[in-house]
């Protein structure tokens, strides 16, 4: 791992769909202080139904992520502002993404810092 394992690191994350196919990918890239790549993930999903389920989903892989990376820091960012908004706030009790949100909360509830922020 790199010598900035302390500190704060820039995850971005995003859902792609492949209509031919049916399926999803969700593509992570981890950034260090100095903007630099230390880990990448893709993988291939069922699509869920919904491009909002997608981007939870999304979010949710990309927290499980960093914490099996070993990192304890984190910002988070995503360009689905309907989820970021509810990451955010932690509110579970939205009705298509309610439980994802709830999972990914306790996922980051072992890191030391971490922020969701929305991408333009």
């Amino acid at each position: 791992m790199a010598t900035t394992r302390g500190g704060m690191y820039k995850t971005n994350y995003d859902g792609a769909v492949f209509i031919d196919s049916g399926e999803a990918g969700i593509g992570v890239i981890v950034r260090d202080a100095r903007g630099e790549v230390i880990a990448a993930l893709v993988e291939k999903i069922h699509y869920p139904g919904s491009g909002e389920v997608l981007e939870a989903l999304a979010a949710r892989r990309v927290a499980k992520f960093v914490v099996e990376l070993g990192l304890s820091s984190s910002v988070l960012e995503g360009n689905a502002e309907v989820v970021c908004r509810v990451l955010r706030v932690a509110d579970w009790g939205h009705s298509s993404i309610g439980k994802i949100v709830k999972d990914k909360v306790s996922i980051v509830g072992s890191l030391r810092t971490f922020s969701f922020s929305h991408t333009r």
